[in-house]
């Protein structure tokens, strides 16, 4: 019966490995699942002081849930949870990533410098894309595996971006950075995050000497004063490293063809868009979108609803043209051309796409009719 409680009455056990940490909110340890042959990191609410478990017991909830909205292979990964509301307590079980923190890595690791630099603001556009703000932005929360994986990790003080009230503690979070004037507004985002991530990179690159940086204008716009230039979110930071990525298979003059039908008739088909709309950012997603539309258009020799085009790359508000403007026929081709390209070469054809799509002029959500 839909709605019906499903018990679960097997006691999961789990062999105590190690100790891992004390902070002021409770014990980590290292635990293994001797059934898989696995290992766990498992976190314990448990304050320090005794008064402040039901007061902080909110928080520790609000992590779980944080963490269940993310789905990224440079963010830790959360498995399960157990919570003791009558005790004020509870357990989150999480990937044991077997490594050192960014510093330490990039200390043997210097030729590593821009692949780790890649990988950590891909993580951070995931929590970005989330509207997850991570707030403690230090080398001891990016750790990197043996694999050379980033992953992001310590999300107890993360806050979903419209809570904003207690900037102050954000900033002391982060205290061995400087901070720029234009925080005097008392609010922390997303730009606050980006500058944070870039302060640390400098701060690495400056204190072990690496002189191997290849994307030292993109650091320089991520912690600038010059609001003009400045860059304001991890989505523009991937874009600006797409557009210095240099492909080692260069994109041939058939392929070009077909990039520009399809990318002049999208752009013609998008009137407006929303201010707060936002790009679709994940390739497979729109690699399955387009998929779907060809699906549904198969049978037509122009695309019926250019809609339909548009919200394959985009999320949110938009006016569009109602005339035909695109042959099913580009739209196939493309999506073929896109989904057999190496994933290199894909972030820079949905970037160039998205340049096109840059052109189109944004209005405010709220304007009348």
């Amino acid at each position: 019966m839909q709605g019906k409680l499903i018990e679960f009455i097997r006691q999961k056990d789990y062999k105590f490995i190690d100790e891992i940490g004390q902070g002021g909110t409770g014990r980590t340890v290292l635990l293994e699942d001797e059934i898989i042959n696995e290992r766990f990191v498992c976190k314990k609410y448990s304050p320090f002081y005794d008064e402040h478990k039901q007061v902080f017991f909110g928080n520790f909830k609000d992590e779980i849930k944080l963490l269940h909205l993310l789905n990224h292979k440079n963010v830790v990964r959360v498995f399960n949870y157990y919570l003791y509301p009558e005790h004020y307590t509870g357990y989150i079980l999480m990937e044991y990533i077997q490594g050192k923190n960014i510093n330490e890595y990039l200390i043997y690791n210097p030729d590593k410098l821009n692949e780790i630099f890649r990988q950590v603001i891909s993580g951070f556009a995931h929590l970005e894309q989330a509207g997850i703000l991570h707030r403690d932005i230090r080398p001891d929360n990016i750790l990197i595996s043996d694999e050379g994986i980033v992953k992001i990790i310590d999300f107890g003080f993360s806050k979903k971006v419209n809570l904003d009230s207690d900037f102050t503690r954000s900033i002391e979070l982060n205290w061995r950075y400087s901070l720029p004037t234009s925080f005097s507004n008392q609010r922390y985002d997303f730009k606050t995050e980006v500058y944070f991530v870039g302060k640390l990179f400098e701060e690495i690159i400056h204190i072990n000497e690496l002189n191997s940086f290849g994307y030292s204008d993109i650091l320089n716009r991520m912690i600038g004063i010059n609001s003009s230039n400045k860059i304001s979110s991890f989505f523009d930071v991937e874009r600006e490293i797409i557009d210095a990525t240099v492909l080692q298979e260069p994109i041939n003059d058939y392929e070009k063809d077909i990039y520009q039908a399809f990318a002049s008739g999208l752009e013609y088909s998008v009137i407006h868009i929303n201010k707060s709309a936002s790009y679709i950012n994940e390739t497979s997603e729109i690699i399955r979108n387009l998929g779907i539309l060809y699906k549904n258009s198969m049978l037509e020799d122009f695309i019926q609803n250019n809609g339909s085009l548009v919200k394959c790359f985009i999320k949110g508000g938009f006016e569009y043209r109602t005339a035909e403007t695109l042959e099913v026929d580009t739209v196939s081709k493309f999506h073929k051309f896109l989904s057999e390209s190496s994933k290199e070469k894909q972030k820079i054809i949905i970037n160039h796409v998205w340049q096109r799509l840059d052109k189109a002029k944004r209005f405010d959500d709220d304007i009348p009719f």
